[in-house]
């Protein structure tokens, strides 16, 4: 089980992660970014839950670039353990901003988990992929319910986050394509659902509408064209 101990902000892990965030906006924010829409949403004062579709392992390290220009740090990354252990240097990435869970174990606990990361929220900006898993950076997949959990604990403004072309640079599939990516990745940044406008929700309402959120920041794609597949908990 992991553990649900409470992480704590502190000067060290700060500056570790503006040294990780100035390393992700170099390393793939300068070579690949052509774009980067609605970070005048973004202000420092205040803490949020970022909800992106996800591609790729670079999009938590390319988010993490980006919000660390735009001040919005310290983050904590919600993951799976056994992909950010898979090695060595992905257990150095991940050890300053990841929050792990044991994914592929069933769990008794896993919604206490859940609050746990949610509570975080009140030293840290949380980062969720609400899919679950990488997709093919084309369509949005359905939000699990593990977000209304995180969500109701943390009561932060929820910021909407759609990566465009990341597939290109790299998918769970195939390998790290750096030419046939560069200069080509667009990422949105919705406007901030604030927390009152979202408690009252049910598990299903919610879910939707973050799927809603993430899918109308796609370029030239209307959300209406898409309909999630319904989830059971």
């Amino acid at each position: 089980m992991m553990e649900t101990k409470q992480r704590r902000v502190s000067r060290l892990m700060v500056m570790i992660q503006a040294i990780y965030g100035l390393g992700a906006y170099l390393s793939l924010g300068l070579p690949f970014l052509r774009r980067v829409h609605g970070a005048e949403h973004l202000h420092r004062s205040q803490r949020y839950l970022f909800v992106a579709n996800h591609v790729s392992l670079l999009d938590s390290i390319l988010l993490g670039g980006l919000v660390w220009r735009h001040g919005c740090y310290p983050i904590l990354v919600l993951g799976d353990k056994a992909v950010w252990h898979a090695s060595p240097m992905k257990r150095i990435i991940s050890g300053p901003i990841a929050f792990l869970l044991d994914r592929g174990k069933l769990n008794p606990g896993r919604i206490r988990e859940l609050q746990a990361f949610g509570r975080a929220g009140n030293q840290f900006h949380l980062v969720v992929f609400p899919e679950g898993t990488r997709g093919d950076g084309l369509q949005v997949g359905p939000c699990q319910p593990g977000i209304y959990y995180i969500a109701r604990e943390a009561r932060l403004p929820i910021v909407p986050v759609f990566f465009h072309n990341m597939q290109l640079v790299s998918t769970k599939q195939g390998g790290f394509h750096p030419l046939s990516g560069l200069r080509k990745v667009e990422v949105f940044f919705g406007e901030a659902l604030p927390a009152a406008s979202y408690l009252d929700l049910s598990r299903e309402d919610l879910t939707g509408l973050l799927w809603q959120k993430i899918s109308a920041l796609q370029p030239m794609q209307s959300a209406a064209r898409w309909s999630p597949v319904p989830r059971r908990a």
